[in-house]
């Protein structure tokens, strides 16, 4: 009977060790993520270099690239490779948005201003030396409604062409208006 029982026993832990799931097996592509199979953990890229592991309990940890259990596997690599693509994708769809709303900000700001008024008070902005970031947003909001041309811009803000950027700078929060 004690034979048996160590045999059976030996069978069983032999199975257990003979069943480990290998790192391709164990982590498995899900969409823009990685789960594994075991815990139901999945690991996203939320933020460039890092990944965001979320646990089955909701809680959330960040770690580096190299940190995860899949780093330096196929599945890492073609893994990081796929994930670093649709984050820059994500990345620049949001910024876009993020520009695209501030132009609407901006138009509707400007909105109850006739484009002589709007004219008139850039002049006074920058007669008064008013921040050159709020000046440049007036005569953009001039240029895209037609108002006054790119070619008159510098003339307007007297600067150097060189120095004219209408492009919306992303990163900076926008000014509020008195």
């Amino acid at each position: 009977m004690k034979k048996l029982m160590i045999i059976t026993l030996s069978i069983i832990f032999m199975s257990a060790c003979s069943t480990e799931k290998s790192v391709e097996e164990r982590y498995i592509y899900e969409g823009e993520k990685i789960v594994d199979v075991e815990t139901g953990d999945e690991y996203l890229m939320e933020e460039e270099g890092k990944i965001t592991v979320v646990h089955t309990d909701g809680s959330k940890e960040k770690m580096a690239i190299d940190e995860t259990p899949f780093y330096e596997t196929a599945l890492s690599n073609e893994f990081i490779q796929s994930l670093e693509s649709n984050y820059a994708e994500r990345k620049q769809v949001l910024l876009e948005e993020k520009k695209k709303m501030l132009k609407e900000n901006r138009r509707s700001r400007y909105a109850d201003i006739p484009d002589e008024e709007l004219l008139e008070r850039f002049q006074q902005a920058h007669k008064d030396g008013l921040d050159m970031g709020r000046q440049m947003d007036m005569v953009a909001e001039l240029i895209e409604r037609g108002a006054v041309s790119e070619d008159q811009a510098p003339g307007l803000l007297e600067i150097e062409p060189e120095l004219i950027n209408f492009d919306i700078d992303i990163d900076k929060p926008g000014e509020k208006e008195n």
